[in-house]
């Protein structure tokens, strides 16, 4: 750690990033409310990002990582993605959010593009798995761009957020790092 890209630097977060992490998640939360099946009203406080970093920082101790995504110039926050270790051995799941103001600029495919490349190069996944849900266009545009192959479709399979309402879930899996696009990436 940290994963190092043409753009990012991806590390798991800390309490110094608490501010411009919860920042960005203030900006875009009319869209993870949207689109993330995380993103309950409970989790918009300054207090849950707080509670979310600390239980990061104990990572160590899990069989995943998460991980927030950095401007290698400027240093600004740019992206959230993880690798969560799903039932199957040596399965990951993977996704993301972007601040709005770095969206539509490839950063959050070069973002999950390197997490899954460690993924696969550093903790020994067999497999990534990722999902979207019905209507999320820029995300279902970058696991395409990512080269998952589409399982199946969870018919009503996941409750957004912002209004109850029953979403189809796209789900999707990777076996290995050869469909990604060509990235320049290391880890330490």
């Amino acid at each position: 750690m940290p994963i190092v890209t043409p753009r990012l630097v991806l590390r798991p977060p800390t309490l110094g990033d608490l501010d411009s992490i919860q920042a960005a998640k203030e900006e875009a939360w009319n869209d993870l409310q949207r689109w993330m099946a995380w993103a309950f009203d409970n989790q918009r406080s300054r207090e849950a990002m707080e509670h979310s970093i600390r239980r990061v920082m104990d990572y160590q101790s899990h069989a995943g990582i998460a991980l927030a995504g950095f401007h290698k110039i400027n240093g600004d926050f740019v992206v959230r993605t993880a690798l969560d270790l799903t039932d199957e051995a040596d399965v990951y799941e993977t996704g993301f959010w972007v601040a709005p103001k770095y969206a539509g600029q490839g950063m959050a495919t070069e973002a999950a593009n390197a997490a899954i490349r460690y993924a696969f190069g550093h903790l020994g996944a067999k497999a990534i798995s990722i999902g979207h849900f019905e209507g999320n266009g820029p995300s279902r545009r970058i696991v395409e761009k990512l080269g998952f192959q589409k399982l199946r479709v969870a018919y009503q399979g996941a409750t957004r957020c912002l209004d109850g309402a029953k979403l189809d879930r796209h789900e999707y899996l990777l076996t290995s790092p050869r469909p990604l696009p060509e990235l320049d990436v290391s880890w330490g």
